[in-house]
């Protein structure tokens, strides 16, 4: 199948603006930059929305709550949701539309939370933030009126990766566990070299270019840890049977389609539930994409995702 008429419309655009690269500006201009472009044009309604300070691994970090029921009066269930970026980029502003639909169409809180990026923060500061606030959160559920038995994970793309990362980083540390976890188009090999990866390297909305940049800003350089440490590509683990329930999604014309499906096939293969689906004519980053341009696909992916965080965290009335 070709690229979707409507993620064409983004690749046209993408096309005719200036490409600029990471190298081509300090950090922070270059962030700032991709944040003007990927700044959602539409907002999904949630009841409440405001920011808190969780304990990360080195001080406070930042973290947004979406709560659709602020007035419950029973714990409710819960998102941690780790926005992607390339480790690198991104923030809480950048994904905030997608946290608000989650919230929303899911009828769960959301808390999205703002780790420390590289390249001044090299692995695994940023990890190490996510396993800090998830666990604090899990430990002070009832401070935020949310349910410890209904907590689930989530990210898209370098999210991903930190949430099955944070994930494996709890088994090994007897953390306190998950019940869930959403992975959209996540990087879990990330030197892999495979069909997909060759396929879209170049002019598919993230380009082989950038993805090793962020990449060697995330490992720090010539670190070459990536090559075999689980932590930073999850699909290399030697065992993946105890992680909790999963829903995987990636799109068909991303360079990270294929290290997706192999990691929800491992899943299922040890035991996990997990379902996984291919959004066809998509690219890499159409959740985001939704909210920039009309983007029907990514509508059904959003809700899809609600639909299985639902089914994982809800019941009848409201409990395990």
């Amino acid at each position: 199948m070709s690229v979707h008429p409507q993620a064409q419309v983004l690749l046209d655009l993408m096309a005719q603006r200036p490409q600029v690269q990471p190298t081509d500006l300090p950090v922070a201009e270059y962030r700032a930059y991709i944040e003007k472009l990927s700044r959602p044009r539409t907002v999904p309604e949630v009841a409440e929305v405001r920011d808190i300070q969780l304990p990360g691994a080195a001080g406070p970090m930042r973290a947004r709550i979406y709560n659709p029921t602020p007035n419950a009066a029973a714990p409710q269930p819960a998102l941690i949701y780790i926005h992607g970026g390339g480790w690198c980029l991104s923030s809480v502003e950048s994904h905030d539309s997608i946290c608000r639909a989650l919230a929303s169409q899911a009828n769960i809180v959301v808390l999205s939370l703002d780790y420390r990026l590289a390249p001044e923060h090299v692995f695994p500061a940023g990890l190490e933030d996510c396993y800090a606030a998830t666990q604090w959160i899990a430990k002070h559920a009832n401070k935020l009126n949310l349910d410890p038995a209904r907590l689930a994970m989530g990210g898209d793309s370098a999210g991903g990766n930190l949430t099955a990362a944070t994930l494996l980083l709890t088994h090994e540390r007897k953390g306190a566990p998950m019940a869930f976890q959403l992975l959209v188009y996540p990087a879990v090999h990330t030197l892999a070299s495979n069909q997909s990866r060759q396929q879209f390297a170049e002019g598919f909305a993230l380009d082989k270019t950038l993805s090793n940049w962020m990449f060697q800003s995330y490992v720090g350089g010539d670190n070459k840890t990536g090559l075999t440490d689980p932590l930073i590509s999850p699909l290399l683990a030697e065992d993946l049977s105890f992680m909790p329930p999963a829903f995987v999604l990636t799109a068909s014309h991303d360079p990270l389609r294929d290290e997706g499906k192999a990691y929800a096939e491992r899943l299922q293969q040890e035991g996990v539930k997990c379902p996984y689906k291919c959004y066809e004519g998509m690219l890499h980053g159409f959740l985001n994409h939704t909210y920039l341009l009309p983007l029907d696909v990514g509508e059904q992916a959003i809700s899809d995702c609600a639909r299985h965080l639902q089914d994982a965290l809800h019941t009848s009335n409201g409990k395990l």
